[in-house]
C-alpha cells in the first residue's frame, strides 16, 4: 500500500488542552513522521463557546494538514461525524474524541492489515488512563494495564468506502451513536478484525459524556430495539457476531462435544477414543445415556473417567442430543453419534473455519461409509454415498451454540429425522455455512443404525416436505 491518505475525524465541543493533546497524538503518528501515510485532519467544532476559539485557531495555525469546520449550532457528536466524514478526502477515516488520543503506532498497527483487499474495518484494545483526583469507573479490565475490548471509535481504521455506501452516524442519537454504527456494520457483513493491541487511550476526567450514565439515558435500549426490528426484516443475516469474533489471536474456545448414547455399549469405545485423539484438546465429552439397558453408562465411567456422562430416562436421539446441548460449557457445540468416527484434524480443521470466518455460524465436512466385517451397503445406496461426500449428519457439524438456540435445537418429535430437519431450519433462517472438503469423518455401517428406517424415515420427511410448503 503506497502511501495512502487517512482523514481523522475530532468533533470538540469546548475542549482546551484536551483537544491539543488529541490532535497532537495524531500528527505524531509514526507512520506519518516515516513517510507511511499522509494525514487529514477534520476538527469539527460543534457550536462550542467562543473562549475556546483560540486554542482552534492556534491549531489551524499550527497544523497545515488541519482543517476547520464549524457548526452554526449545536448538533451532537453524531452530526459532526457525519460532516467530517462529507469533508473527509482520504482513502481511510479514523476517528478521534477531542479527549483522547492515539498511541503512536496506532496507524504503523493497523494499515498493514488492510494488504487484504477485502477488509473494511480494524481496531484493537482500549487503555483507560484515570486523572489523579478522578474517581475511577466501576468496570473490570482485561488486564493489568487497564485494558477493554470494546466498541470505541477512536480504536478503529475504516476504509471510506463504507461511507459511501450510507453508514453515517444516526443524528437521531445523543449516545450509542457509535453502538448502532457497529451493529449496522455487522448485519450487513462488513469484514472486520480486531488486534490485541492498544489502539485508543481513553481518559477518564469526570466529564466523560457516557461514564457512569444510566442504559436509559445512554439511548442503549433504544438502538437494540431498532437493531432487533432491522432483523426482523431482513433475510439475510441471522448470525450477528460477537466482539471477540472478530479477534485476530483468539484463544480455542471449549468445544462441547455431544454423544446420545442408547445400547451402544459396544460401538462407542471407538467413537470415544476419536476424540481422545483430537489434535484441538479444549473439549469436554459429554456422553448422554437414553435410557440405555446394556450398562453402557457404568462402562463408560470405569473406562473413561474424563467423560463427563449424563442419564435420563429413553426419550429419543434428539431429545438426547438437546440434553446436552443444555449442560455444555461451550459456546462451540460437535455431535458424535455412538457409531461414527473423527479423523484427528476433525475440531481443529472446522474451528479455524469458523475463526477465520465470524459471519459463518457452523461448518461441515467430508464423510464416508466404512462397513462392520459381514456387513454390506444396501444395494440401493448411490454411487455417491458410497465414495467420500459433503456430510450433513451431525457428526460432521460444528456450530455455534447461539445458532442452534435460535433454531429451537433439534426436533424431539422426529425419530429419525431430527439432523435432517435441523439443517433444513438453518438453511431456512439463512445461517451461513461452508465445508471442509476433505475426510474428516467415518460413519461406520453396521446393518442396524436407527437413520436406515425406511419407513419411519420416509413418513418423517414426507412431513417435512409438507412443513416446507406451509412454510414453517
Amino acid at each position: 500500500m503506497s502511501c495512502p491518505e487517512i482523514s481523522v475525524i475530532i468533533p470538540t465541543y469546548n475542549n482546551g488542552d484536551e483537544l491539543i493533546r488529541a490532535v497532537t497524538s495524531v500528527v505524531g503518528q509514526a507512520a506519518a513522521q516515516q513517510g507511511h501515510c499522509k494525514l487529514d485532519i477534520i476538527v469539527v467544532n460543534d457550536a462550542g463557546k467562543p473562549a475556546y476559539l483560540p486554542v482552534l485557531d492556534r491549531l489551524v495555525g499550527r497544523y497545515p494538514q488541519l482543517t476547520l469546520i464549524h457548526h452554526p449550532t449545536r448538533k451532537g457528536p453524531a452530526a459532526a461525524r457525519n460532516t467530517g466524514i462529507r469533508a473527509a478526502s482520504g482513502q481511510f477515516i479514523s476517528f478521534l474524541d477531542a479527549d483522547d488520543e492515539w498511541p503512536v503506532d496506532k496507524l504503523t498497527l493497523l494499515l498493514p492489515l488492510f494488504e487484504d483487499p477485502a477488509l473494511d474495518v480494524a481496531g484493537g484494545k482500549i487503555k483507560y488512563v484515570v486523572r489523579p483526583g478522578t474517581a475511577a469507573p466501576h468496570i473490570k479490565y482485561e488486564d493489568a494495564d487497564n485494558r477493554l475490548s470494546h466498541v470505541h471509535l477512536g480504536a478503529l481504521l475504516v476504509r471510506k468506502r463504507i461511507f459511501d455506501a450510507a453508514f453515517f452516524f444516526d443524528e437521531q442519537l445523543g449516545f450509542s451513536e457509535d453502538i448502532d454504527w457497529w451493529l449496522r456494520l455487522k448485519e450487513q457483513q462488513i469484514r472486520i478484525v480486531l488486534l490485541e493491541a492498544t489502539t485508543l487511550i481513553y481518559h477518564v476526567h469526570g466529564r466523560n459524556m457516557s461514564v457512569s450514565k444510566p442504559i436509559g439515558e445512554l439511548q442503549l435500549l433504544r438502538v437494540l430495539h431498532q437493531a432487533a426490528q432491522r432483523r426482523q426484516h431482513q433475510t439475510n443475516m441471522s448470525h450477528i457476531p460477537q466482539l471477540k469474533d472478530f479477534r485476530i489471536a483468539q484463544e480455542d474456545p471449549l468445544i462441547s462435544v455431544v454423544l446420545p448414547l442408547y445400547n451402544g455399549k459396544h460401538l462407542v469405545s471407538k467413537s470415544i477414543e476419536s476424540v481422545f485423539n483430537q489434535s484441538y484438546t479444549h473439549w469436554e465429552l459429554l456422553v448422554v445415556d437414553d435410557g440405555s439397558t446394556d450398562g453402557g453408562a457404568d462402562y463408560i465411567r470405569s473406562q473413561f473417567p474424563q467423560v463427563v456422562v449424563i442419564q435420563q430416562a429413553n426419550a429419543g436421539v434428539a431429545a438426547a442430543r438437546n440434553s446436552g446441548i443444555a449442560q455444555a460449557r461451550g459456546e462451540i457445540i460437535a455431535f458424535l453419534d455412538q457409531d461414527d468416527e473423527w479423523m484427528p484434524g476433525k475440531l481443529r480443521e472446522q474451528w479455524e473455519v469458523l475463526k477465520q470466518d465470524p459471519y459463518c455460524a457452523f461448518v461441515t465436512c467430508n464423510q464416508h461409509f466404512v462397513c462392520h466385517e459381514g456387513v454390506s451397503l444396501p444395494a440401493n445406496f448411490s454411487e455417491q454415498l458410497k465414495s467420500e461426500h459433503r456430510a450433513l449428519v451431525p457428526s460432521a457439524l460444528l456450530i455455534r451454540k447461539h445458532a442452534l438456540r435460535q433454531v429451537g435445537n433439534f426436533d424431539e418429535s422426529l425419530d429419525v429425522s431430527s439432523d435432517f430437519d435441523l439443517i433444513r431450519r438453518l438453511r431456512k433462517g439463512n445461517f451461513q455455512e461452508k465445508n471442509v472438503d476433505r475426510l474428516l469423518l467415518r460413519k461406520w455401517y453396521h446393518g442396524s443404525n436407527a437413520s436406515l428406517n425406511k419407513a419411519v424415515l420416509r413418513r418423517e420427511i414426507l412431513s417435512l416436505l409438507h412443513r416446507q410448503i406451509k412454510n414453517r
